[in-house]
């Protein structure tokens, strides 16, 4: 299960031992926002980000991903 506003440590697949951070914004950006990089929470450290338009498209982005998340 996706969380939504939760940090997430990329335990498998791209990205390996990144962290992850999904937003749900549709109010600023009309979708969702995926955030990841080494440290999501160190505003000093890279943070890469991705949009998709809905949840539905988010599913999808994960499975491409191969991700395996451990919500912190």
């Amino acid at each position: 299960m996706i969380e939504i506003g939760k940090v997430g440590l990329i335990e498998s697949g791209d990205d390996i031992g990144f962290q992850v951070k999904v937003i749900d914004a549709p109010e600023s950006t009309g979708g969702v926002l995926i955030l990841t990089g080494k440290n999501i929470c160190n505003p000093n450290l890279e943070i890469f980000d991705s949009w998709v338009s809905n949840k539905e498209e988010l599913t999808c982005y994960f499975k491409e991903s191969n991700w395996i998340i451990k919500w912190l």
